[in-house]
């Protein structure tokens, strides 16, 4: 992800890693059997603290992390060093922002993954566009590109009243201090198909406001998306469980293929 309000926030990565709703997201085994599966190496996009990259090196996978944020990024190294050497020595991690990176001309990849939405910080289509242009341009040919949106909930979005709510209670983090968090929705911006969201850290009696932009799509629009950048779509569900994508699905799950060097131009 872009360096954004995470390096606003001190030691934010333990922050992140101490919100349940984080932690007890049931994504992790879907991504690990699609790493397995792909035969190569994998290049994750928004790897954050190694949620979900850790589980994919411990099953025997290579696999590059990038992230825009620097915090994130030493508390994923922090929880690396603990690892076994041959856990470490299949993970490199990289600071770039996803909107437009290049980590080299050799640099190619047979999935390249980016989990729990972080798809939906690309808030414009000329953000969307680059980024999955990166995403081709590292990717070997017929590698999968592989990514989760919220399957929108209008009802909610049409009663967000812009008042604080908590999804953390207060409790103790590793290093002593006092956490709880609470989340908010500024604005719909109904035009731009974007929500304003806030999540508020109360740490030691200090509030901390990240405040971020999500977009949100629908799935004929992202069908769109996928074939304007070159991409194949190779299957979209609605749930990790790899159920169907229909209404009330809480996720739309996204595997795109991209076909190769011939298509590239």
């Amino acid at each position: 992800m872009a360096a954004s309000s995470y390096d606003d926030i001190p030691g934010f990565g333990l922050l992140y890693d101490s919100v349940p709703l984080y932690s007890e997201r049931n994504d992790v085994a879907f991504y690990v059997e699609e790493a397995k599966a792909a035969g190569g190496t994998v290049l994750e996009l928004g790897c954050g603290t190694g949620r979900i990259l850790l589980p994919i090196a411990r099953a025997g996978c290579t696999i590059a992390g990038l992230d825009g944020s620097r915090h994130m990024l030493a508390r994923c190294r922090e929880k690396l060093a603990a690892e076994p050497p041959a856990v470490q020595g299949r993970v490199t991690l990289h600071q770039h922002d996803m909107h437009d990176f290049n980590l080299g001309s050799g640099a190619t990849y047979s999935l390249i993954i980016a989990p729990f939405r972080v798809v939906q910080h690309l808030t414009t289509v000329d953000d969307q566009l680059r980024c999955l242009a990166a995403v081709a341009r590292h990717l070997a040919p017929r590698g999968r590109f592989i990514f989760d949106v919220f399957n929108p909930r209008f009802d909610l979005m049409t009663s967000a009243d812009g008042v604080e709510r908590e999804d953390t209670p207060e409790q103790q983090l590793p290093d002593g201090r006092m956490l709880r968090r609470g989340w908010r929705i500024a604005r719909v911006r109904w035009v731009d198909q974007v929500s304003e969201a806030e999540l508020i850290y109360y740490v030691d009696g200090k509030r901390y406001v990240q405040a971020f932009e999500m977009r949100w799509y629908l799935r004929t629009e992202l069908e769109h998306l996928l074939a304007r950048a070159g991409f194949k779509l190779r299957a979209l569900y609605g749930d990790f469980a790899r159920g169907p994508l229909v209404d009330g699905a809480p996720e739309q799950v996204v595997v795109a293929e991209y076909p190769g060097l011939a298509a590239r131009g």
